[in-house]
Protein backbone atom coordinates (compact mmCIF):
# COMPACT_ATOMS: atom_id res chain seq x y z
CA UNK A 1 0.00 0.00 0.00
CA UNK A 2 1.29 3.44 -0.93
CA UNK A 3 1.53 5.93 1.94
CA UNK A 4 1.48 9.69 1.49
CA UNK A 5 4.75 11.44 2.49
CA UNK A 6 2.88 13.71 4.90
CA UNK A 7 1.64 10.63 6.75
CA UNK A 8 5.18 9.22 6.84
CA UNK A 9 6.39 12.38 8.53
CA UNK A 10 3.58 12.54 11.06
CA UNK A 11 2.36 9.04 11.80
CA UNK A 12 5.14 6.48 11.33
CA UNK A 13 7.39 6.32 14.43
CA UNK A 14 11.04 5.41 14.44
CA UNK A 15 12.18 6.61 11.02
CA UNK A 16 13.02 10.15 12.02
CA UNK A 17 14.51 9.20 15.35
CA UNK A 18 17.03 7.11 13.40
CA UNK A 19 17.70 9.45 10.48
CA UNK A 20 17.46 12.81 12.28
CA UNK A 21 18.24 12.04 15.95
CA UNK A 22 18.82 15.68 16.84
CA UNK A 23 15.39 16.94 15.85
CA UNK A 24 14.54 17.26 19.55
CA UNK A 25 12.04 19.55 21.30
CA UNK A 26 14.93 21.80 22.31
CA UNK A 27 16.10 22.11 18.71
CA UNK A 28 12.54 22.91 17.61
CA UNK A 29 12.47 25.75 20.14
CA UNK A 30 15.81 26.97 18.76
CA UNK A 31 14.57 26.86 15.16
CA UNK A 32 11.38 28.69 16.08
CA UNK A 33 13.40 31.43 17.74
CA UNK A 34 14.68 32.41 14.29
CA UNK A 35 11.17 33.13 13.00
CA UNK A 36 10.53 36.38 11.17
CA UNK A 37 7.27 38.33 11.33
CA UNK A 38 5.11 39.66 8.52
CA UNK A 39 2.00 41.82 8.60
CA UNK A 40 -1.33 40.01 8.96
CA UNK A 41 -4.91 40.88 9.72
CA UNK A 42 -5.87 39.42 13.09
CA UNK A 43 -8.65 36.85 13.26
CA UNK A 44 -11.56 38.10 15.42
CA UNK A 45 -11.58 35.93 18.55
CA UNK A 46 -15.38 36.14 18.83
CA UNK A 47 -15.85 34.67 15.35
CA UNK A 48 -13.36 31.89 16.10
CA UNK A 49 -15.24 31.01 19.27
CA UNK A 50 -18.56 30.90 17.37
CA UNK A 51 -17.29 28.80 14.47
CA UNK A 52 -18.57 25.22 14.38
CA UNK A 53 -16.20 24.13 11.61
CA UNK A 54 -13.32 21.83 12.52
CA UNK A 55 -10.24 24.01 12.82
CA UNK A 56 -8.38 21.98 10.19
CA UNK A 57 -11.25 22.47 7.78
CA UNK A 58 -11.62 26.17 8.53
CA UNK A 59 -7.98 26.92 7.84
CA UNK A 60 -7.86 24.62 4.83
CA UNK A 61 -10.69 26.74 3.48
CA UNK A 62 -8.55 29.82 4.11
CA UNK A 63 -5.73 28.15 2.19
CA UNK A 64 -8.08 27.55 -0.75
CA UNK A 65 -9.19 31.18 -0.69
CA UNK A 66 -5.52 32.21 -0.68
CA UNK A 67 -4.87 30.09 -3.77
CA UNK A 68 -7.69 31.80 -5.65
CA UNK A 69 -6.55 35.29 -4.66
CA UNK A 70 -2.99 34.42 -5.61
CA UNK A 71 -4.08 33.50 -9.13
CA UNK A 72 -6.27 36.59 -9.53
CA UNK A 73 -9.63 34.84 -9.27
CA UNK A 74 -12.65 36.04 -7.33
CA UNK A 75 -13.75 34.14 -4.24
CA UNK A 76 -16.42 31.64 -5.23
CA UNK A 77 -17.45 30.14 -1.90
CA UNK A 78 -19.17 27.12 -3.39
CA UNK A 79 -16.08 26.19 -5.38
CA UNK A 80 -13.79 26.90 -2.44
CA UNK A 81 -15.93 24.74 -0.17
CA UNK A 82 -15.93 21.83 -2.64
CA UNK A 83 -12.19 22.05 -3.29
CA UNK A 84 -11.45 22.17 0.45
CA UNK A 85 -13.57 19.13 1.13
CA UNK A 86 -11.85 17.08 -1.57
CA UNK A 87 -8.38 17.98 -0.29
CA UNK A 88 -9.20 17.40 3.37
CA UNK A 89 -10.62 13.97 2.72
CA UNK A 90 -7.25 12.81 1.42
CA UNK A 91 -5.78 13.09 4.92
CA UNK A 92 -8.66 13.29 7.38
CA UNK A 93 -12.16 11.99 8.07
CA UNK A 94 -13.59 15.44 7.47
CA UNK A 95 -16.96 16.39 8.92
CA UNK A 96 -18.70 19.28 7.23
CA UNK A 97 -21.90 21.24 7.77
CA UNK A 98 -24.23 21.67 4.83
CA UNK A 99 -23.29 25.32 4.42
CA UNK A 100 -20.82 27.91 5.58
CA UNK A 101 -21.71 30.49 8.18
CA UNK A 102 -20.97 34.12 7.35
CA UNK A 103 -18.45 34.18 10.19
CA UNK A 104 -16.55 31.24 8.71
CA UNK A 105 -16.33 33.06 5.40
CA UNK A 106 -14.91 36.14 7.14
CA UNK A 107 -12.28 34.04 8.94
CA UNK A 108 -11.31 32.11 5.81
CA UNK A 109 -11.03 35.28 3.77
CA UNK A 110 -8.75 36.91 6.35
CA UNK A 111 -6.46 33.86 6.33
CA UNK A 112 -6.54 33.73 2.52
CA UNK A 113 -5.64 37.39 2.16
CA UNK A 114 -2.84 37.09 4.71
CA UNK A 115 -1.47 34.08 2.83
CA UNK A 116 -1.75 35.47 -0.69
CA UNK A 117 -0.34 38.83 0.37
CA UNK A 118 2.81 37.35 1.89
CA UNK A 119 3.36 34.94 -1.01
CA UNK A 120 3.06 37.79 -3.49
CA UNK A 121 5.59 39.80 -1.47
CA UNK A 122 8.02 36.85 -1.39
CA UNK A 123 7.55 36.29 -5.12
CA UNK A 124 8.27 39.94 -5.88
CA UNK A 125 11.36 39.95 -3.65
CA UNK A 126 12.82 36.80 -5.21
CA UNK A 127 11.61 37.70 -8.71
CA UNK A 128 10.23 34.21 -9.09
CA UNK A 129 6.64 33.03 -9.69
CA UNK A 130 4.77 31.12 -7.00
CA UNK A 131 4.16 27.49 -7.92
CA UNK A 132 0.95 26.00 -6.51
CA UNK A 133 1.01 22.44 -5.20
CA UNK A 134 4.53 21.45 -6.28
CA UNK A 135 5.08 17.73 -6.83
CA UNK A 136 6.70 15.72 -4.04
CA UNK A 137 8.23 12.59 -5.62
CA UNK A 138 7.59 9.17 -4.16
CA UNK A 139 10.06 6.45 -3.18
CA UNK A 140 9.54 2.73 -2.57
CA UNK A 141 6.25 2.40 -0.62
CA UNK A 142 5.99 6.17 -0.14
CA UNK A 143 3.65 7.62 -2.74
CA UNK A 144 4.15 10.88 -4.57
CA UNK A 145 2.33 13.88 -3.14
CA UNK A 146 1.97 17.63 -3.33
CA UNK A 147 3.48 20.41 -1.29
CA UNK A 148 1.70 23.69 -0.61
CA UNK A 149 3.73 26.20 -2.62
CA UNK A 150 7.20 26.74 -4.06
CA UNK A 151 9.39 29.58 -5.27
CA UNK A 152 12.11 28.18 -7.51
CA UNK A 153 14.00 25.67 -5.36
CA UNK A 154 12.33 26.91 -2.15
CA UNK A 155 9.60 24.75 -0.65
CA UNK A 156 6.88 26.65 1.22
CA UNK A 157 4.66 24.81 3.69
CA UNK A 158 1.69 26.57 5.28
CA UNK A 159 0.69 25.94 8.90
CA UNK A 160 -2.26 27.82 10.37
CA UNK A 161 -2.20 27.37 14.12
CA UNK A 162 -2.20 29.53 17.21
CA UNK A 163 0.92 27.68 18.40
CA UNK A 164 4.48 27.77 17.14
CA UNK A 165 5.75 25.36 14.50
CA UNK A 166 5.97 21.81 15.82
CA UNK A 167 8.36 18.88 15.47
CA UNK A 168 6.00 17.29 12.96
CA UNK A 169 6.13 20.43 10.80
CA UNK A 170 9.93 20.19 10.63
CA UNK A 171 9.74 16.44 10.03
CA UNK A 172 7.44 17.11 7.10
CA UNK A 173 9.85 19.43 5.30
CA UNK A 174 12.69 17.01 6.11
CA UNK A 175 10.92 14.09 4.43
CA UNK A 176 10.05 16.29 1.45
CA UNK A 177 13.73 17.17 1.09
CA UNK A 178 14.77 13.52 1.39
CA UNK A 179 12.36 12.48 -1.35
CA UNK A 180 13.54 15.31 -3.60
CA UNK A 181 17.18 14.38 -3.00
CA UNK A 182 16.54 10.73 -3.88
CA UNK A 183 14.72 11.82 -7.03
CA UNK A 184 17.57 14.17 -8.00
CA UNK A 185 20.16 11.39 -7.65
CA UNK A 186 18.01 9.10 -9.79
CA UNK A 187 17.58 11.80 -12.43
CA UNK A 188 13.82 12.19 -12.02
CA UNK A 189 13.60 15.50 -10.21
CA UNK A 190 15.42 18.37 -8.50
CA UNK A 191 16.50 18.77 -4.90
CA UNK A 192 14.86 21.38 -2.70
CA UNK A 193 17.48 23.90 -1.58
CA UNK A 194 15.54 25.93 0.99
CA UNK A 195 12.28 25.81 2.90
CA UNK A 196 9.85 28.22 4.52
CA UNK A 197 7.32 27.35 7.21
CA UNK A 198 4.64 30.04 6.90
CA UNK A 199 1.80 30.82 9.30
CA UNK A 200 -0.76 33.26 7.82
CA UNK A 201 -2.65 33.30 11.10
CA UNK A 202 0.14 34.41 13.42
CA UNK A 203 2.32 36.22 10.88
CA UNK A 204 5.35 34.04 11.63
CA UNK A 205 7.68 32.34 9.19
CA UNK A 206 10.86 30.31 9.51
CA UNK A 207 13.14 30.38 6.47
CA UNK A 208 16.18 28.09 6.22
CA UNK A 209 18.62 26.59 3.78
CA UNK A 210 18.27 22.82 3.87
CA UNK A 211 22.05 22.37 4.20
CA UNK A 212 22.02 24.37 7.45
CA UNK A 213 18.89 22.58 8.67
CA UNK A 214 20.38 19.14 8.00
CA UNK A 215 23.64 20.01 9.74
CA UNK A 216 21.64 20.74 12.89
CA UNK A 217 19.42 17.66 12.97
CA UNK A 218 21.46 14.83 11.39
CA UNK A 219 24.37 14.26 13.82
CA UNK A 220 26.98 15.22 11.24
CA UNK A 221 25.87 12.76 8.55
CA UNK A 222 26.40 13.72 4.94
CA UNK A 223 23.45 13.87 2.55
CA UNK A 224 24.50 10.55 1.04
CA UNK A 225 24.71 8.99 4.50
CA UNK A 226 21.25 10.32 5.36
CA UNK A 227 19.75 8.90 2.18
CA UNK A 228 21.45 5.52 2.56
CA UNK A 229 20.22 5.15 6.13
CA UNK A 230 16.73 6.19 5.09
CA UNK A 231 16.69 3.67 2.23
CA UNK A 232 17.77 0.95 4.65
CA UNK A 233 14.87 1.76 6.96
CA UNK A 234 12.44 2.02 4.07
CA UNK A 235 13.54 -1.35 2.69
CA UNK A 236 13.31 -2.96 6.12
CA UNK A 237 9.76 -1.77 6.54
CA UNK A 238 8.84 -3.08 3.10
CA UNK A 239 9.82 -6.64 4.11
CA UNK A 240 7.71 -6.69 7.29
Amino acid sequence: MQIDPRSVARDIPGIFEEVFPQLTPGIVVHLNSSADEFNVLTLPSALLAQSKLQRAMLFELGYTVGERLLTGRDIDWAECFDSTLKRQRVFYDAKLPDQLDAGDQVLAEIVGRNLSGELKAMSCKQRCPVVLRPTIPGLEWISSGQGDFALGHTLIEVKCTAKRFSSSDYRQVAIYWLLSYAAAIEGRGEEWQDFVLLNPRSGKKVSMCFDAFLSIISSGRTKVDILQLFLTLVGTRLTR
